[in-house]
């Protein structure tokens, strides 16, 4: 039994000794294993650590530029810099023997993340675990790291500048259009297919080299070209057969019938598609000697005056009343401000820029024609054509109702560059009117409907008597301009007959003209037919 026992404590210290040993070792090397991870660590962070933290790592590019060592701010303005040369750089566009030459900052060039890059280059071996880090910047020995740059141009820019220097050079479509023979027949030529800029293909083709093959030098592109069709062919205008409305006013000559030659000159041959509107005063304008027009005279403040375009408004307002025949929807009319003398009353349509136009739209289904000429009996003429769809036993007139009147006046004006007593009948006078315009509508040559169409107002425009006063005493102009502050006739001639009397002046029968009646000899001037600031 002693033995037994024995036996068993000597175990029990052996296995006391072992776990100690055990526990030394492993206190040991989880020393050892501390010590040494720390040396690691240490020399880890030291390794990471050799880089300033704001300044990029060695060997770290964007694009073709090497940023090693420069700061976030350095980075970004090295890179605007780049930019800024980049952008002087000439671009070539082929297209045929053509060469299209622009600079690369014309297409609006750009580089929208800097500012990111920048950062990435900056953070890169700064951010993450040491190890990551030291991971990082130990592929830095080895090889580089590059951040890609990408580059935009502009649309709206780049659009513009192909319109502007490239799409002269190409070969646009051409619609159908129609001719009308010295017999009226009308003739149609066919339309022709044609050329035009692929915008989008354009922008991703420059977008492309500049994001791929691109080494920042000046570089060449074929233009991107598109088939373009036309936007009327035969087919559209082969239903235009018929006269829808015309009509015709009095030429004359002089000036203004240059004036109504050009006008027409412009809308003769327009087509307007079913729904399209058109505005005459844009399809006129504008009114200077580069496009036509010579000086003639337009209303103004209750004046004739002269004015480039002068008779425009005539050409408008015989295209309204084809206009109004042919039915087509009228979008917008004026009356004149003083009444004209080539249509009667509520039958015009004024021209003012800015202020005033005529515009209207084809209500039809098929497109209208429109023909316009001074013939050879001087009438300016304007036909519609379309196609007839009305019923044959139907017409319309319109007729002209004046509905008050209001007789221009006389105004006497004191003027100093005439000879005292002199009288000279000046200003355009017109009578003041309020007229409306009926449409009457016919069936079978029987009235149907009678509605109004417009309604108009003119303003009357005095007579202008400017009267002398040069060469009179202090005392004679003094008493005429009382006179004629007076308005009164008999009292003007009065002070003119007493100023004469006191310096021996000739009479009223040696100096011509009726003072008592100036009226008279207003009503011997023509009244204007022109528009003026209404063209």
């Amino acid at each position: 039994m002693a033995s037994i026992k024995g036996h068993s404590n000597s175990r029990r210290q052996t296995s006391k000794c072992r776990a100690k040993r055990l526990k030394a070792a492993a206190l040991f090397v989880l020393a050892a294993f501390v010590v040494v991870f720390g040396g690691v660590w240490l020399a880890l962070s030291n390794y990471v650590g050799k880089t300033e933290e704001d300044a990029i790592c060695r060997n770290v590019f964007i694009g073709t530029m090497d940023v090693s060592g420069m700061t976030k701010k350095q980075a970004a303005e090295a890179l605007r810099n780049q930019l800024a040369r980049d952008g002087e750089l000439a671009v070539t566009l082929k297209f045929r023997e053509h060469n299209i030459e622009a600079f690369l900052k014309e297409f609006g060039f750009g580089s929208p993340d800097i500012d990111k890059l920048v950062k990435k280059a900056v953070n890169y071996g700064k951010s993450g675990s040491v190890w990551q880090r030291y991971r990082q910047m130990k592929k830095l020995e080895k090889q580089a790291y590059i951040l890609k740059e990408s580059y935009t141009v502009e649309e709206e820019q780049t659009v513009g500048l192909l319109k502007e220097k490239a799409a002269p050079l190409l070969q646009g479509p051409e619609d159908a259009y129609i001719t009308r023979g010295e017999d009226g027949t009308l003739n149609i030529v066919d339309e022709k297919e044609g050329e035009a800029i692929d915008e989008k293909g354009m922008l991703q083709k420059i977008t492309e080299y500049l994001n791929g093959k691109w080494k920042h030098e000046a570089f060449s592109l074929e233009l991107a070209v598109t088939r373009e069709k036309p936007g009327l062919v035969r087919a559209d205008l082969e239903e235009v057969t018929d006269e829808l409305g015309s009509y015709s006013t009095y030429a004359g000559g002089g000036q203004r019938w240059t004036n109504l030659k050009t006008g027409v000159g412009k809308l003769n041959g327009i087509i307007l598609k079913p729904g399209e509107e058109l505005s005459v005063y844009s399809a006129t304008a504008p009114y200077d000697e580069a496009h036509g027009y010579v000086e003639g005279t337009a209303y103004e403040n209750g004046q004739v005056v002269p004015s480039y375009g002068g008779g425009i408004c005539q050409v408008s307002t015989t295209l309204y009343n084809a206009a109004i025949y042919a039915e087509l929807e009228i979008v917008e009319r004026y009356p004149h401000s003083m009444a004209v003398d080539y249509v009667e009353p509520s039958r015009d349509a004024a021209i003012a820029g800015g202020v005033m136009d005529f515009r209207f739209k084809n209500p039809y289904a098929a497109p209208i024609y429109i023909f316009g000429e001074i013939d050879a009996s001087n009438q300016l003429r304007v036909v519609i054509y379309g196609k007839e769809t009305r019923p044959e036993n139907r017409s319309v007139q319109f007729e002209s109702e004046t509905l008050s009147t209001e007789n221009y006046g006389v105004t006497y004006k004191a003027v100093s560059n005439r000879s005292f007593g002199e009288m000279a009948y000046t200003g355009s006078p017109h009578t003041g009117r309020e007229a409306r315009l009926w449409k009457v509508v016919y069936e079978g040559g029987a009235e149907v409907s009678r509605d109004i169409f417009n309604t108009s107002s003119y303003a009357k425009s005095d007579q202008i008597v400017e009267v002398g006063t040069a060469g009179g005493s202090a005392e004679a102009v003094s008493a005429l301009e009382a006179a004629i502050a007076s308005q009164d006739a008999d009292a003007i001639n009065n002070a003119i007959q007493a100023g004469y009397s006191s310096v021996g002046g000739e009479s009223e029968e040696e100096s011509g003209g009726d003072r008592d009646n100036p009226e008279e000899e207003a009503e011997e001037t023509p009244s204007d037919t022109e528009t003026g600031t209404e063209e």
